[in-house]
């Protein structure tokens, strides 16, 4: 992100093919919203020392003071890439399961998601939830590993540890996926089974009849589904101290 003028924004958006809706997703207290505080320190819209504090877009008074999002906030900002200039329009989202609505809703307005993971707590339920959203809406996902120096301060990990567990937090993530592109693929075989086929089956002989449900898997590539920092996909960072690194 790059600090850009009110003036450009309002000639961004009269530019349909250069704007982007981006969501934030993530377990609850995983760092969504100091994240998205980075992002609006780095437009100039609030200070960088007030970054991860502030919590800007928990605009409510009862989420400022129950500390958690409740519900899903937008901002408009500038971003620079390549000499393009771009105007990205970000959604933080709620991670209590108390108002995963809120998700559902900006998951079908975005064209991506940062999926935000705390390393230290890992992958949680609602990690799931919000993974299997971006799935069933079709939205490219970025795996954001947040809060790295905890593994510093707090875990006094070696960097061999350090390697290992996130590493092991990877590997957590990318199950899910392949379980979702699973589901998908074996979903897809199932209603192969026409109607016309059902009726020129006899009952008995439909429950007694085999299927191989595996064979789709073995012929559809996964490999783009996956996250993997040499595809560019993951981020290591810390919201709170507003640095982060492919």
């Amino acid at each position: 992100m790059r600090f850009v003028g009110k003036q450009k924004l309002v000639e961004l958006q009269k530019k349909p093919v250069n704007i982007r809706n981006i969501c934030i997703l993530a377990h609850v207290d995983h760092g969504k919203t100091t994240l998205a505080d980075s992002f609006i320190s780095s437009n100039g819209i609030i200070s960088s020392r007030l970054a991860g504090q502030l919590r800007y877009l928990d605009s409510r008074e009862d989420e400022q003071v129950r500390g958690i999002t409740m519900k899903s906030s937008a901002i408009a900002l500038g971003f620079v890439r390549e000499n393009e200039e771009y105007l990205v329009n970000l959604i933080d989202t709620p991670g209590h399961v108390d108002f995963s609505s809120e998700v559902s809703t900006a998951v079908r307005l975005c064209d991506g998601a940062l999926v935000v993971v705390d390393v230290v707590e890992g992958v949680s339920p609602q990690t799931h939830v919000v993974l299997h959203q971006a799935w069933l809406e079709d939205i490219k996902p970025c795996l954001v590993l947040n809060k790295l120096d905890r593994l510093i301060t707090e875990l006094r990990f070696t960097p061999l540890e350090a390697y290992l567990h996130l590493q092991q937090i990877l590997e957590q993530v990318n199950a899910v996926m392949g379980n979702l592109f699973a589901s998908d693929i074996l979903e897809q075989a199932s209603s192969k089974i026409t109607k016309l086929e059902e009726d020129q089956i006899r009952p008995s002989q439909l429950e007694s009849r085999t299927f191989d449900w595996s064979s789709g898997l073995e012929d559809t590539d996964d490999s783009s589904i996956y996250f993997s920092p040499k595809e560019g996909n993951v981020i290591f960072g810390s919201a709170l101290d507003g640095w982060g690194f492919g």
